[in-house]
């Protein structure tokens, strides 16, 4: 039995009607998904990443320079100080 049977409108048509609610459809042969991906796209990607370089790049770069700090002082701390065992034998 296929699922198209259940169903005498279709699989995904319940048959219920809303009132004052209107659907707009467009065939899928009137559509052209790459209608304007060059000529919109690409200036659209570049206006987006100016917007936002700088909301992202100040907060990354000062995080960054904590983390930075962070290992170097780990890497001092970590040292063992050779005027510790200058006498040892």
């Amino acid at each position: 039995m296929r699922l198209s049977d259940l169903r005498p409108h279709g699989f995904g048509h319940l048959g219920v009607h809303v009132k004052n609610q209107v659907e707009y459809t467009l065939s899928a042969f009137e559509q052209n998904p790459i209608k304007g991906v060059v000529a919109k796209g690409v200036p659209n990607i570049l206006r987006r990443f100016r917007d936002k370089f700088l909301v992202v790049a100040i907060p990354a770069a000062v995080f960054y320079g904590f983390y930075d700090f962070g290992s170097r002082a780990q890497l001092a701390m970590d040292r063992k100080n050779p005027a510790d065992f200058e006498n040892d034998v």
